[in-house]
């Protein structure tokens, strides 16, 4: 995965030319297989099919140059001055209220979702503006898919539930090789790069991002549920929300973390981990934070809260960076069967690889003075 730099260059060069809001279809035919998209307007036109319920189960659709929607130059003051092309994710999911049979309300679930493969092929995704109050906010919406090697960088998404830099509810399929830079906003289930992860996984993938909600809010994912799993990625930035807010996740309903980390500060009212903000059931394991993390109630450096069960193995947290004294803000005593918590270490120990117990420094992880602030890096970055 790029360096942090080498996106920075890659936002401002080496793109044709921006978005002219049109969406073109032309290229597809259901009779192939495989697609190269090499426009803006190309892109948008995989919008409007997909919106539109073409299913594309079994086909891949390739990224063969680096588009920008909209010039990203101020791209940071998108939420005070709109850019000029707002987009409409590719995939959505919407309820339809029809009316009410007494007390008893009835309406429809429109769904059309991204189904197929998405191949960025190296190449990245700038300036996608989305501003808007529905659930399903990203450059995908709404995807049941597998997503590789994509960068999507210099875009502000704003949306309701689920919303997230690269996919608002992504379910039953692979996240791979993919990363995010901007700022994501919205409500319930937020995250860096998908709002909610459900049966799926995300894998090698990062997010460098402003992420601000209401409840469940991560820095990579806002919700991590039905045996969801994250493996050898991490998150660094802001996190900012009211409650279940954590580093890299929000929430995780059940779900197993493996190889992860987060550098992010993360701010909330209430049930606030500098890693995870609610743990329900699954597993972490070898995994750290090291965030500044403070919030008004229920604050762990590593967790805010752990139910039922939850197991967290060879895992750390900074407690001086932190500021937190505790790994974990409240277990449920009464009904737990939480096993094990993450280790409070000083930020000296923290930048030692002894420090990390049965860690695999060989093939998983690096720990260098100069690289990461001393932190441990994954070898994947």
């Amino acid at each position: 995965m790029p360096s942090p730099l080498l996106i920075l260059l890659l936002t401002v060069a080496t793109y044709a030319s921006v978005w002219n809001g049109k969406a073109d279809t032309k290229w597809y035919k259901d009779s192939e297989s495989e697609f190269t998209i090499t426009t803006a307007e190309q892109l948008a036109g995989l919008a409007k099919l997909v919106n539109k319920g073409n299913d594309f189960t079994g086909k891949t659709f390739k990224l063969g140059a680096n588009i920008m929607l909209n010039d990203t130059a101020n791209w940071q003051n998108w939420d005070k001055k709109a850019p000029k092309n707002k987009w409409k994710p590719i995939g959505y999911y919407k309820y339809t209220r029809y009316g009410n049979i007494g007390p008893v309300l009835f309406g429809n679930n429109e769904y059309n979702p991204f189904l197929g493969t998405f191949d960025g092929n190296g190449f990245i995704v700038s300036g996608i503006y989305v501003n808007v109050s529905d659930p399903y906010a990203g450059l995908f919406g709404y995807a049941i898919a597998n997503i590789k090697n994509l960068g999507v960088t210099a875009s502000y998404i704003e949306g309701g539930s689920y919303t997230g830099g690269l996919v608002g509810n992504f379910r039953a399929g692979t996240i791979s090789n993919c990363y995010f830079s901007g700022t994501v906003i919205g409500s319930l289930f937020v995250g860096g790069l998908a709002g909610e992860a459900r049966d799926s996984k995300i894998i090698n993938s990062y997010s460098i991002s402003m992420v601000t909600g209401e409840k469940e809010v991560g820095g990579l994912v806002g919700r991590l549920s039905l045996l969801g799993n994250i493996i050898n990625s991490y998150s660094t930035g802001i996190v900012t929300g009211g409650s279940d807010i954590g580093g890299l996740v929000g929430g995780i309903g059940v779900g197993n973390i493996i190889n992860s980390y987060s550098t992010s500060m993360v701010t909330a009212d209430s049930v606030v981990g500098g890693f995870v903000g609610k743990f329900y059931m699954g597993e972490i394991t070898n995994s750290y934070s090291s965030g500044m993390v403070t919030g008004g109630s229920v604050v762990g450096g590593f967790v805010g809260h752990s139910e039922r069960d939850s197991k967290i193995i060879n895992s750390y947290y900074d407690n001086e960076a932190s500021k937190q004294n505790y790994s974990m803000g409240k277990i449920e005593d009464d009904r737990t069967k939480v096993i094990g918590k993450a280790e409070g270490k000083t930020t000296a120990e923290m930048k030692h690889k002894e420090t990390y117990k049965n860690w695999d420094f060989d093939k998983a992880w690096r720990i260098d003075s100069k690289v990461n602030e001393g932190y441990p890096y994954l070898r994947t970055e």
